[in-house]
């Protein structure tokens, strides 16, 4: 009885044994085709259990062992003693480390622009090795800003969309926009030929005012706003893009601070009207009109985000689609380009996704004009909300003044 019981276990050590050398045997056959050396796994084998032998608490706080479950503590302890295979282990979860730490976690458009494995071209070593790039341009950057106080506009894209993801009006409805119950956008509106294929640059020089700056409600304030001081409210960050425009980008801009919500919101687009069609006839050469507002959130979102070391307010671009599921087209507030604007819009949020990725909010699509109607490349920016501080919104022109002057230029389709 005793005899058939060792028999019996030494059996299953050895069936034991044999199961751990195949799955050694596995795991090179597996090393060698993945091109890795494995000389230079051995090496760091090496040098890991240097270090545990000489000073084996740096091992444990890096192993992070107070997070790891009972199986994972038997497991290493069964490989401890064999350097090849803990190097394999330990090169597998050092490559999942670099990868996640060089991928920053951005917003869920960018994470599906970088879905490898089923959308695009792009290898994951080429993505990290980009990603290591365009970190340390980052770090660069805000390095010196941090010494001037300067913003330094991003030379290069953070994140790129493969040709298939953008062809997807599926993918491009999912990434870019939010759609506002009370209407509804057609397919046919987001094909990305036809959004991109609108010629957004301007068509003559500084000679004249190309661009149109003003506030539909221009009473709106951020939180430390100061009461009366129109250099605080939603006016004083529109005159600090202006400028921007004006002495960085070269733009000959306008900017109109006209009040029509003192007394009441409910008309102030109505009441605008008569303010925009005088200062266009005074300024027929107007290509680009900018009405820029500060949005209404609830009063625990916070709408920021940090570029360069420094907190911006996040924004968002917002379009009226002349559209209602319960009144249909509004043939009482035409607009003849409603496309035009879209396709603007789309080109501005695509731009800002790219080279400052997380800065913006999905395009917001509702139902009405909102005096998008006077010229094909109109806009209407949400910069912050009730919650930002006017030092987050001031901030954030630098980077939407960036993203104006690239799709203006044409630079965005190069």
């Amino acid at each position: 009885m005793n005899i058939n019981y060792k028999v019996r276990r030494q059996g299953i050590f050895i069936i034991i044994f044999f199961i751990v050398l195949l799955q050694l045997f596995m795991r090179v056959i597996s090393d060698i085709k993945s091109n890795d050396f494995l000389g230079d796994k051995i090496y760091s084998a090496a040098l890991d259990h240097g270090i545990a032998l000489y000073h084996p608490y740096s091992l444990y706080v890096r192993g992070k062992w107070e997070k790891r479950n009972v199986a994972e503590k038997i497991m290493y302890q069964f490989y401890k003693d064999m350097p090849l295979e803990m190097c394999m282990i330990k090169k597998n979860d050092n490559d999942v480390y670099l990868t996640e730490y060089m991928q920053q976690p951005v917003s869920d458009s960018y994470a599906a622009a970088v879905d490898i494995q089923n959308n695009s071209d792009i290898s994951a070593g080429d993505l990290v090795r980009d990603n290591a790039y365009q970190e340390l341009e980052q770090a660069v950057l805000a390095e010196n800003t941090a010494a001037t106080g300067t913003f330094i506009p991003v030379r290069s894209p953070v994140v790129q969309y493969s040709r298939q993801q953008l062809c997807d009006t599926g993918f491009i409805r999912e990434a870019f926009y939010s759609v506002d119950a009370t209407t509804q956008v057609k397919g046919e509106q987001l094909q990305y030929d036809t959004l991109m294929g609108f010629d957004a640059s301007l068509k003559q020089d500084n000679s004249n005012v190309q661009i149109l700056v003003y506030h539909t409600h221009s009473q709106e304030t951020y939180i430390d706003s100061v009461e009366g001081d129109s250099s605080t409210s939603i006016v004083g960050v529109g005159e600090h893009l202006c400028n921007i425009l004006r002495t960085q980008y070269g733009f000959n801009v306008l900017h109109h601070t006209g009040e029509y919500d003192v007394e009441s919101r409910d008309y102030a687009y109505s009441n605008a009207m008569a303010g925009l069609d005088k200062v266009l006839a005074e300024n027929p050469s107007i290509e680009v009109m900018i009405d820029l507002h500060r949005d209404q959130t609830n009063a625990d979102t916070r709408l920021v985000t940090t570029i360069q070391n420094k907190t911006m307010a996040k924004f968002m671009f917002f379009n009226g689609l002349c559209y209602t599921r319960e009144l249909g087209t509004l043939n009482n507030l035409p607009n003849p380009y409603v496309q035009d604007n879209l396709s603007l819009s789309f080109q501005m949020q695509l731009a800002a996704e790219e080279f400052y990725p997380g800065l913006t909010r999905r395009i917001y699509l509702k139902g009405y004009r909102y005096n998008l109607h006077y010229r094909p490349k109109s806009m209407l920016i949400e910069l912050g909300s009730q919650t930002n501080t006017v030092e987050e919104a001031m901030n954030s022109c630098d980077p939407l003044a960036h993203i104006i002057a690239m799709v203006l230029n044409g630079e965005n389709k190069e």
